[in-house]
């Protein structure tokens, strides 16, 4: 399965800033999820996301907007893709994970 509209996404990343600054790292942290195609991600970096199968990993170059100066790199990997349920669609968002309940409110593990 590749990325594509209405598959729920999995991805771990680190970004930085165009002087190489890192500015959020959650590559040793559970993978985070969203809805491709919602617009709940940076335009760019659904861009360069589409049609990429899970395993793989790029380093993708964008502009937060297309009046911005500043150019952010993002590597990231996809984690997994799966299609979403019609609740997700209709949401705009994937639904949260089950825990186990065992650590807690709030728990990923």
């Amino acid at each position: 399965m590749e990325v594509a509209a209405n598959t729920v996404v999995s991805i771990r990343y680190v970004m930085k800033n165009g002087h190489g600054e890192v500015l959020e790292d959650i590559m040793d942290k559970p993978a985070i999820e969203y809805l491709h195609g919602s617009g709940h991600i940076l335009p760019g970096l659904e861009k360069g996301l589409q049609g990429l199968p899970a395993g793989f990993s790029r380093l993708i170059k964008f502009k937060i907007d297309k009046n911005s100066s500043e150019t952010y790199l993002i590597y990231v990997k996809i984690d997994g893709i799966r299609a979403a349920t019609p609740d997700e669609i209709e949401s705009g968002k994937p639904e949260p994970k089950q825990t186990d309940n065992r650590c807690g409110p709030g728990c990923c593990c």
